[in-house]
């Protein structure tokens, strides 16, 4: 069995309101979708984010692709995605997740096993998700938007009620230190039990972190998520302010941040992001590379759409040292590009797809819709990297505040 087709789809999908953050703001969930084909007719999903550079860096490995055995992952991950590769050129690591997942989703259609049992096999049937909280502005018919603490506790609330999340994680980084801690004190008033988290996306500066922090220990949080950016500003907030669990995906983004983060005793928990991290294999790999540090273990989201979706709960199922809920912007999506629209968020999670390989069929229609829609999308440049154009700050410049 050989491949022998490769397509890739970019795709944006809006979400109920554009979501905002401390480097600008997206309407959408912008996405590369792989499609891999294999000379028997098998077809293998993969998804990574959106972008020319990661889209032209994917058409660029079809060549090795076409013809490689879909078994064969670590070959293709050394000539995809070598270490050297990924240290000097970037963007590596999303293509070949992207190529991994696809030939994950071959391997199990192929033997009759989801992708769980490829990783190792299960752990839990069900992954417990968290609702995330964003300051948002008005969507396409002037609804949805979140401004205010009121706005911000009344869609908590909704959430909540509609979902039955069990955690939510507020994301910070947007209006003034001061006015956001106004919102996790109501958050905590009105969610005694629910466990809550806090993400600035490195907005605050060392100092400002350190003040944040100390306010914020009155909430009982289940962790801060990088106050600030970079290693040794984490660890410096973390050796001043011990009594706050920190967590990062920012400043430790791969596992060649291992070391020197368990060298500066820099945080508490690391969100793994197979995306990021070049598969779900590698992953699984550094997850158990945490565990050997005794360092907590979650699972970071960029925004996924269906495949990615399985994907991550594929990941989540399998490891041991996963001791915090998932996140997810999944429940702010309008649709999805899959068979069926979104998955099913029950009782605040979503059960693991046990079908063979990754257990999701992608739907043609909806697939070609928000094509059309990510060609225009994506080519406006108007999502969260890049800035705000509604904001009286455009560049996104860090720290903020």
């Amino acid at each position: 069995m050989r491949i022998c087709d490769v397509r890739i789809t970019p795709v944006s999908v809006p979400v109920e309101a554009p979501l905002r953050y401390s480097t600008g703001a997206d309407g959408g969930i912008h996405r590369l979708i792989v499609e891999l084909e294999t000379d028997n007719g098998c077809v293998g999903l993969g998804e990574c984010n959106a972008g020319a550079a990661r889209e032209a860096r994917l058409r660029e490995c079809i060549p090795q692709i076409l013809g490689a055995d879909p078994f064969h992952t670590e070959r293709l991950r050394w000539q995809i995605g070598a270490p050297a590769e990924i240290k000097l050129f970037g963007n590596v690591n999303h293509t070949f997740a992207a190529i991994e997942f696809a030939c994950l989703d071959i391997q199990g259609k192929v033997t009759g096993r989801p992708v769980h049992d490829l990783l190792g096999g299960k752990l839990r049937d069900f992954i417990p998700l968290i609702g995330y909280l964003f300051y948002r502005y008005a969507g396409a018919h002037g609804q949805g938007a979140i401004t205010d603490t009121a706005s911000m506790l009344a869609y908590a609330r909704d959430v909540v009620e509609q979902y039955r999340f069990r955690t939510l994680k507020f994301k910070a980084g947007v209006l003034p230190p001061e006015e956001e801690l106004q919102a996790v004190a109501a958050l905590r008033e009105a969610f005694p039990k629910i466990s809550l988290r806090v993400d600035p996306n490195a907005a605050w500066s060392v100092g400002t972190a350190l003040r944040m922090a100390r306010k914020l220990g009155s909430y009982d949080l289940e962790y801060l998520e990088d106050p600030t950016w970079g290693l040794r500003g984490m660890a410096r907030v973390n050796a001043k302010c011990p009594e706050m669990p920190l967590a990062s995906n920012m400043a430790v983004a791969t596992p060649e941040d291992f070391a020197p983060m368990a060298l500066l005793n820099a945080l508490d928990v690391v969100l793994i992001d197979p995306h990021f991290y070049g598969g779900l294999r590698q992953a699984r790999h550094a997850a158990a590379a945490l565990e050997l540090l005794n360092v907590d273990v979650a699972v970071h989201s960029q925004g996924e759409l269906g495949i990615s979706m399985a994907a991550q709960l594929h990941l989540a199922a399998v490891l041991p040292s996963l001791t915090h809920a998932p996140d997810a912007h999944y429940h702010h999506l309008v649709d999805d590009v899959i068979e069926g629209g979104k998955m099913r968020i029950e009782d605040g999670g979503i059960r693991v797809p046990e079908g063979n390989g990754l257990g999701i069929t992608i739907d043609p229609e909806r697939l070609n819709r928000y094509h059309e829609l990510g060609r225009k999308w994506q080519a406006s440049a108007e999502t969260s990297m890049v800035g705000d154009s509604r904001a009286e700050a455009h560049l996104a410049v860090l720290p903020k505040w």
